[in-house]
Order: C-alpha cells, then structure tokens, then sequence
C-alpha cells in the first residue's frame, strides 16, 4: 500500500518544481531604445528565451516593464538586472530635414549622450550588472576599399574630417571606462520583415521596380535581424565575451546586388532603376549622400573567432526566410 504522505511529498516537490519552470527568468534585460525596429524585435525574442525585460521610455507611462530616463536618473536601475543594452538613437536618414549642428546635436546625444550616462548609472548601482551591450554602427569604418575587422581603429585624421567616424568614436568611447564587462556590437544594415531597410524596398519591388542606390556599386554591409538578436544574447550569455564585435554577415554584397536578388524573389521581371545623387543629396544633404553612397567593406573576424555561428551568411537565405519562400 502506498505511503500517503510520500504522495503528499512528491505533489509537493512537482508542484514546487513547475513553479520554477514557469515562473523563474535566465536574467533581467534593461533596454535603452526599447520601442525601435531592433528594440521590438529584441524584447519579444528574449521573452521567448525566458528572459525579464525592462525598457526605458522618454516619458513616464506607469506601466510595470517600462522606466523612465528620470526616474533612472533618481533611483538607478533595478537591482535584480543582469544585462543592460542600450539601442537608442535618433533616426539619422530622415529625409528633407536639415543635417544641421542642431540634428547633429540630437543625434550625438540620443547615442553618445545616452551611453555616457548609462555607464555612470550602471557604474554607482549597488547591484551591477553582467554585462553592459552598446550597438553601435559599421559607419564608423572608412569608405577606402579595404576590408575592414573589429580591430581597426580611426586616425585623427578621419576623426576630424567625417562626422560618422567621430560619432562612432565617441559612441564606444562613451564607455571606456565602465569598470565591468561591456561589449560593443557595431551594425550593418539589418534585415527584418517589419522595418528597416526591407521595408524602403518592399513597395517599389513589389511592382517590378528595383531601386537601386546610385550606381549600386557600393558595399552594403548586413545582418538577418535573427542573427543580430542572436549575436546580443551570445554576448549576455557568455562571459567571456567582451570588446567589438562587428555584427554583419560574412558575405560581402553590394546594394545593387541585394535591391536585384529582392526583386527576383517577388517573382517580378524587375526594371533597376537608379536613385541619382541629385535627388539623394536634396533629400539627405551632402554628408549623408556621401556616407550612402559609398559603401564599406566590412569583416565579422572577431565575431567568428569567439564562437558566433551565423544562421543566415548568405543574402539568398536570409531573404527567402524573411519572403517566407
């Protein structure tokens, strides 16, 4: 006859132990830049990967996952965060609008500004974090032709003569000093189904136009929106894992090549059309028109050497996954 009180026992410990399978989390993520293209995608995908996550708004919406800029100012980050990754940046490509000193202040701001002043926080907290993630961008590399790694590093020279390499030096330089495992991921165009660069091409492709970007010989660096969510939970996830790491597929492609192999895939005979530097320069200005026009080089060297295996490292695949072919 069985022991009644060893089944007591036993629906104890089940019980006890599914409590812990639906109610225990890997860890607290805190987001900067939450509410963009990659933020949205970053906090459903580490939602599914049993992650909490917290990110931080502009303005104070009272809702439990969400702080605001000033309360953590006021009261630092929640004690229990083992990973802060901050996303936030003005939209730089926004077409007709001034690149004047005060959009250039905005947008040094929202990147440089933010970083700063997360690394002060994280840095006085009386619970530190894992990890502190900063996704930067492949603009700080020079349009020379050369192939470029996590390793190079801007002259003078090119800092004080390109706005983007001297934005992209400060934005890692803003948390030189960040006492704690930091890590920067610096990003090429990022693929996804819904935003980003995709979702300029969709309408015109959908109809046969391919829209190429000037002659559409420049290098394109890229990254499947997957391997990207991927690249920053490798990084939460292994701590050995620190400094730059280039997030872009190791297939070197051009925008042509890219706008061309979209277009096929809608199933249309397409009509490459050209966008001229012309109209880029009326809508962006000339320090944009540039920076689009002439393409990098760019190399995930140190990103394979530590063990990051890509899903999507050919433009084909990454493509027909996010066409759904």
């Amino acid at each position: 006859m069985k022991n009644p009180l060893a089944n007591v026992v036993l629906l104890k410990t089940s019980f006890r132990f599914l409590q812990t399978a639906l109610f225990s989390t890997k860890g607290h993520v805190l987001i900067g830049g939450g509410t963009g293209f990659i933020g949205r995608n970053l906090k459903e995908f580490l939602l599914r990967e049993n992650y909490k996550v917290t990110t931080i708004s502009r303005i104070k919406t009272g809702e439990k996952h969400i702080i605001n800029w000033a309360d953590l100012i006021i009261y630092g980050i929640p004690d229990d965060v083992t990973a802060v990754v901050n996303l936030s940046g003005e939209p730089i490509m926004v077409p007709f609008k001034g690149f004047g000193n005060n959009f250039k202040k905005k947008i040094w701001i929202s990147r440089v500004g933010s970083t700063a002043l997360l690394t002060d926080i994280i840095s006085s907290a009386k619970c530190k974090p894992n990890v502190f993630i900063t996704i930067t961008s492949t603009d700080i590399y020079p349009s020379d032709g050369e192939l470029h790694t996590e390793q190079f590093i801007p002259t003078d020279q090119m800092v004080d003569c390109n706005f983007f390499t001297r934005l992209g030096t400060d934005w890692e330089q803003a948390s030189k000093y960040f006492p704690y495992r930091k890590v920067s991921i610096r990003t090429g165009t990022v693929l996804g189904d819904n935003g980003g660069f995709l979702k300029r091409l969709k309408y015109p492709a959908a109809i046969g136009l391919g829209a190429k970007i000037g002659d559409g010989c420049q290098q394109q660096p890229w990254i499947h929106i997957c391997d990207l969510l991927n690249l920053i939970l490798f990084s939460i996830e292994n701590e050995e894992i620190s400094g730059i790491l280039n997030g872009v597929s190791p297939q070197e492609i051009t925008n042509g090549e890219i706008t061309t192999i979209y277009t096929h895939m809608l199933k249309k005979s397409p009509v490459m059309l050209s966008i001229p530097r012309m109209l880029l320069k009326t809508a962006f200005g000339e320090e944009r028109t540039k920076l689009i026009l002439e393409g990098r080089k760019v190399s995930p060297t140190r990103t394979l050497n530590c063990g990051f295996k890509f899903q999507y490292c050919e433009i084909t695949d990454a493509l027909k996954n996010l066409l759904g072919q």
